[in-house]
């Protein structure tokens, strides 16, 4: 199914039981999901026609659904997987991002009792972006360092993926306002946290670091601390402090929609020469390597389109 061009043209999505075009997946405006945020989602990609670590997706998802105790959506996990498949046949996508969301549904009054909501299920493909453009993906961007904080983990966990992100919204325009586009927050005790759908790593004399706390913990960041210790490089997460990020030999972004994404300045100053280092270079061939291994990929069933 596709509709001209465009972010959100072009593409399949699921809602209601249904397979429709992305033109017609619609919230009602008292779903709570709208309302309060009260959703979940998760997002993976689809490269040369094998979804890449689907598994440890679904494990994410269902943990997902079930904290927020979406307990109504009459789907088992074969199903999401079967919904995920039918999205990225449906579109006829060979490089993809699907996303998956449950939200908590519309209440029975206006009091908004959220038991006495039905939890709803919507899902799509669309062809393949970065987290950033194509030409900083390949060499690299800037970011800045926001004065925003993050909303605290005690408050909203971030390991559940959601919607309720003003406070990325608040950084964002000031990352725009200092001739940037990305940033990342700090957490209320000045530890680095992540950016707008990305994790961050420094590499500092050898070690790798990412951080441990108040972000969500994403599959690509996992995938990266895996091969690092595969160069034997000691990676880990951890806390990470703003003056240790600045002072890095190299830093790079993690996300789902890009892999690994080059930093070359920091607040106008450059990480290292200003140029994606060695170490991120090597390990973002590694990681596409992965996307041939069938041990990480999932077939998409293409048949599901018929």
């Amino acid at each position: 199914m596709a509709e001209g061009s465009g972010y959100g043209n072009e593409g399949c999505g699921y809602i209601d039981g249904e397979y429709v075009a992305m033109s017609d997946l619609r919230l009602p405006v008292t779903d709570l999901g709208f309302q309060l945020a009260d959703m979940c989602y998760d997002a993976l990609h689809v490269w040369d026609g094998r979804f890449f670590r689907m598994d440890d997706h679904l494990d994410r998802w269902e943990r997902a659904v079930a904290a927020r105790r979406y307990d109504t959506l009459g789907h088992d996990r074969e199903d999401f997987a079967e919904v995920l498949h039918g999205c990225v046949a449906r579109a006829g996508l060979q490089k993809s991002m699907v996303t998956i969301v449950a939200t908590r549904g519309t209440p029975d009054s206006g009091h908004k009792d959220l038991r006495s909501c039905r939890n709803r299920l919507m899902a799509w493909a669309l062809p393949y972006y970065s987290a950033v453009s194509d030409e900083e993906t390949e060499h690299g961007c800037d970011i800045v360092v926001a004065e925003t904080v993050r909303i605290p983990p005690d408050a909203v966990d971030p390991t559940i993926k959601n919607y309720g992100r003003l406070d990325f919204v608040r950084a964002m325009f000031e990352a725009y306002d200092r001739e940037a586009h990305y940033a990342v927050l700090l957490d209320q005790e000045g530890n680095i946290t992540e950016g707008r759908g990305w994790n961050i790593f420094a590499l500092t004399g050898g070690r790798l670091v990412s951080p441990d706390r108040g972000v969500l913990e994403g599959i690509t960041r996992m995938t990266v601390k895996g091969l690092a210790e595969r160069l034997n490089i000691d990676a880990r997460f951890d806390a990470l402090k703003v003056d240790a990020l600045r002072a890095a030999d190299e830093v790079f972004l993690t996300s789902t929609a890009g892999g690994i994404i080059p930093v070359n300045q920091i607040d106008d100053a450059p990480v290292g020469d200003g140029q994606p280092g060695p170490v991120t270079q090597r390990l973002t061939r590694m990681y596409w390597d992965l996307h041939d291994d069938p041990a990480y990929t999932t077939p998409v069933r293409y048949e599901l389109a018929n």
